[in-house]
């Protein structure tokens, strides 16, 4: 039987998790220890040693409680903390054990893409496990923190839709760089409907907001090539950025665009 690996596995369903650490305990000999978000998980890295860790992407508690204030207007561009999410328990373990591998293991709804990719081309993840049902397994799971343990890519290929070409530009480059844009587009993904509206969030004047929503379309056609080009640019570009809200407002790429 194969040595069995340290394991930080985190993840917010304690059904799922429970579930999947007993699984991985004893049928594959490993050690689990979880954790229920990345709030947390400075201090447990900071007291015991893994070999590799599996995060999950998006954790309901905190979506759901950081959506509440969203939705209440009482957050802001700048001042407010922004949601906690996977992406901020991978920079924890790439600033603080940089040794540990990580697993993305989530499922493949449409809004954790831009978090998929930005996993990928930014915090430098190459392991990624699907835990969709019907197509997320125990032993894909296994394989894919094998492979990582050992320094090895695996993509489920459930997922390796979601990741980009080589010669892709990143998310970031294409749609993170200028402060002006990064600003509207969070001010959009907290409410802003109207130009006045996204113009008080971000702090900028509409006319402002006006001139650049038509760049930032551009950008996003650019970003993905699936969207065609627009008669109506602010409606477009509000609609995605509903869909795509999470990762916008995500803290950990604010950490790196502020």
């Amino acid at each position: 039987m194969k040595q069995g690996l340290r394991i930080l596995l985190v993840e917010d369903s304690d059904l799922l998790a429970g579930a999947v650490s007993r699984e991985l305990e004893r049928e594959y000999g490993h050690t689990v220890v979880t954790v229920h978000d990345p709030v947390n998980l400075v201090t447990l890295l900071d007291t015991k040693h893994f070999d590799v860790a599996i995060v999950d992407l998006l954790y309901e508690h905190l979506n759901r409680a950081f959506d509440s204030l969203r939705l209440s207007g009482q957050l802001s561009v700048r001042e407010s903390t922004l949601l906690i999410s996977g992406l901020t328990a991978i920079r924890s373990l790439n600033a603080r054990k940089p040794a540990i591998p990580t697993v993305v293991w989530t499922s493949g709804e449409a809004n954790r893409r831009l978090h998929l990719l930005y996993a990928f081309q930014n915090l430098g993840v190459r392991s990624y496990c699907s835990k969709s049902p019907g197509t997320g397994r125990l032993d894909i799971l296994e394989k894919t923190v094998r492979e990582a343990a050992c320094g090895r890519i695996y993509v489920d290929p459930v997922l390796n839709p979601y990741l980009p070409a080589d010669n892709a530009r990143t998310t970031s480059g294409i749609l993170m760089q200028e402060e002006n844009k990064r600003a509207i587009w969070r001010a959009v993904a907290l409410g802003g409907a109207t130009r006045e509206e996204i113009g008080r969030l971000a702090g900028y004047a509409p006319r402002t907001v006006g001139r650049l929503i038509p760049e930032m379309y551009s950008d996003l056609m650019e970003f993905d090539v699936g969207l065609a080009e627009s008669r109506t640019p602010f409606v477009d570009l509000v609609r995605y950025v509903a869909s795509n809200w999470q990762f916008f407002l995500d803290e950990a790429v604010r950490a790196e665009y502020p």
